[in-house]
């Protein structure tokens, strides 16, 4: 009987240690379900993002800095790219829903790259796919005259088709470093 049992508790933690396993190494797609509006006002979801190589930056259009200097970048990157670009989908998700709306994302994004698409909703629904991406997007409010910006985070993220998180490119990265990275994201298309 205790040999039966010990065997039982043997197994069970076997299994358990290669279910552990299997998700530490091999972990699912990154970020959770969503619906949500894209810049031209069609519905997005992270089918959507999965169906290819992604590029995901989250920023919003009244940031001072960051957000048009990553913008710029990337879109230097894509233009650098050419047609290995058309391989990889590129996303803008805003951190402020409450002021992008689709069109104004549409129009803000139209400075930078037609292959750049922005992604907006129903500011709770963004706010969960934000948190599901594990992106910090802080609202920080200057009591003086109302006015408000955001902390978020300033990394370019990269995934695998499929939604895998394979990367990152860090703010004003190096540009041979972003345009590596960007190529290798375009190859694993194929």
């Amino acid at each position: 009987m205790k040999k039966a049992v010990l065997i039982i508790i043997f197994t069970m933690i076997f299994i358990i240690s290669v279910l552990i396993y299997e998700h530490l190494t091999h972990p699912g797609p990154f970020g959770s379900p969503f619906t949500l509006t894209d810049s031209h006002g069609k519905q997005v979801t992270e089918r959507d993002i999965r169906a290819k190589p992604a590029v995901i930056f989250f920023g919003y259009t009244m940031c001072p800095d960051i957000c048009p200097t990553t913008l710029f970048d990337l879109s230097r990157y894509l233009k650098k790219l050419g047609h290995e670009a058309d391989k990889i989908g590129v996303w803008l998700f805003t951190v402020d829903p409450e002021k992008d709306t689709p069109q104004v994302l549409n129009d803000y994004i139209s400075n930078f790259s037609e292959k750049i698409i922005g992604i907006s909703g129903e500011p709770n629904k963004v706010h969960a796919a934000i948190k599901s991406f594990q992106i910090i997007a802080e609202k920080k409010v200057n009591k003086d005259n109302n006015d408000y910006t955001y902390d978020h985070t300033a990394s370019i993220i990269l995934l695998n088709k499929g939604g895998r998180f394979i990367g990152k490119i860090r703010y004003q990265e190096d540009e041979k470093i972003a345009l590596y990275q960007l190529r290798q994201l375009a190859k694993s298309a194929d």
